[in-house]
């Protein structure tokens, strides 16, 4: 193999993947129905990498989550389709609340099937298509900063990740293929009474970026477990996502470009323990305190709380079910995985991550840059930091029984998931 054929080759691509007006929506309980028009278009887009000896994708979507199953679907009918290796193909989804279900959370949403199916089908054809127009490319790594409008949502003052990762990808002319962008914050500007498809914020973020570029703008939501906008409403939004852009347009000009060679992909399989299970006389007790009857007026005007109630009702059913059958799970099996690209390191996270997890892993596995890509390959709902158990709150002690979990993750989860992606980090790195 020649020096040349060792030089990275990269391609983009992007698909419309906006679903029928009138699907549910997922992301909030508090949704008063199905959607009822369109804001603006969701989309998937894929990049992808060829050295001549390893090929990755990189595929974002404009949607809440996957769970793993749909995943390992669509890896397969890419392996088909272009030959790029499953395992080598990270799928990760922005965390939009204002997109269609796309995975389950109870009472969130119901998948539709026949969407399902064509939207597997139009992550095999953009990431097709993105293979099909890979060109020899430079590579330009750098960081902006953006805090405004962010705050950390369960105690404003504390920890933020302020980086904004940018890569920039370019032909030999120095036309732009591809802007990638990293960031850590909630994609919840709008709220539960918004009912029209919207790729939030990101989607404010990367058309104005495609704009002035010229290439495709792709996003990938960092740690933000509890980080978030400090404000909601379509004022944030625009905000937010017009301050990023600003910020990566700024920074763009000043990134070196180089040809870079090096590509390498590694995963591995972590089982994430649980906390311990719950009694049938601690269910008993939950039960009773979800179970007190509202009157007519009361569920009118409490819809909201009608809802949860009910979402609580099934958890305890079907923890008590596991329980009895002796099936309840005891962890959590999901994947981390990383890809290395020259100087920079993607590094998968399989839901919420909690904002200094994402941080010890960005300073402690050695690649010149990180970037932490949240819900991808799997979506396990929150991966809380030790310190933020004794606190409780939503992301504690109440997320997990809409993901059909029958306890929360332990203290522990969250430090085992760093120490696997450092782990594969050094691998790559050394």
């Amino acid at each position: 193999m020649t020096s040349s054929d060792k030089k990275l080759r990269a391609g983009a691509a992007r698909i419309d993947i906006t679903p029928p007006i009138g699907m549910e929506m997922t992301g909030y309980i508090a949704r008063a129905g199905n959607s009822t028009g369109l804001h603006d278009p969701l989309f998937a887009k894929a990049l992808v990498f060829d050295n001549g000896e390893c090929q990755a994708a990189i595929i974002t979507c404009d949607l809440l989550g996957f769970h793993k199953d749909f995943v390992a679907s669509v890896r397969a009918d890419i392996e088909t389709a272009t030959g790029i290796p499953g395992a080598n193909v990270l799928i990760t989804c922005s965390h939009t609340h204002a997109g269609p279900a796309s995975m389950f959370l109870q009472g969130c949403g119901e998948l539709d099937a026949d969407w399902m199916v064509i939207l597997r089908q139009q992550l095999v054809e953009v990431t097709r298509n993105a293979f099909a127009t890979r060109q020899f490319a430079k590579f330009g790594l750098g960081r902006g900063r953006f805090t405004a409008g962010v705050h950390n949502r369960r105690a404003p003052g504390d920890i933020l990740d302020p980086e904004v990762g940018i890569l920039r990808v370019t032909d030999a002319q120095g036309g732009t293929i591809a802007t990638f962008i990293n960031y850590a914050c909630h994609p919840t500007c709008l709220t539960g009474e918004n009912q029209l498809f919207s790729a939030e914020y990101p989607g404010v973020l990367t058309d104005q970026v495609q704009e002035v570029t010229g290439g495709i703008s792709l996003f990938a939501t960092g740690a933000i477990g509890d980080v978030g906008p400090a404000a909601r409403g379509w004022p944030v939004y625009e905000a937010i996502g017009t301050g990023l852009a600003a910020t990566v347009l700024e920074t763009l000009p000043t990134l070196e470009l180089a040809e870079w060679a090096t590509l390498s992909v590694a995963t591995q399989t972590v089982d994430l323990p649980l906390q311990p299970l719950p009694t049938n006389e601690q269910l008993a007790q939950f039960l009773a305190k979800h179970q007190t009857p509202l009157t007519e007026t009361e569920k009118t005007l409490e819809w909201v709380r009608v809802k949860v109630e009910l979402v609580m009702q099934q958890w305890v059913e079907r923890t008590r079910t596991a329980l009895e059958s002796d099936h309840a799970i005891t962890s959590v099996q999901t994947e981390v995985q990383v890809i290395c690209l020259g100087d920079v390191a993607f590094v998968s996270a399989p839901g919420e991550l909690f904002v200094e997890l994402g941080l010890a892993i960005k300073y402690g596995g050695g690649a010149k840059q990180t970037f932490i890509c949240g819900f991808s390959n799997d979506n396990i709902g929150y991966i809380p930091a030790r310190r933020a158990y004794p606190h409780g709150g939503y992301e504690v002690a109440d997320a997990y029984k809409y993901y059909r979990y029958p306890a929360a993750l332990a203290p522990e989860a969250g430090e085992k998931y760093v120490e696997t992606a450092i782990q594969l980090l050094h691998k790559l790195t050394k």
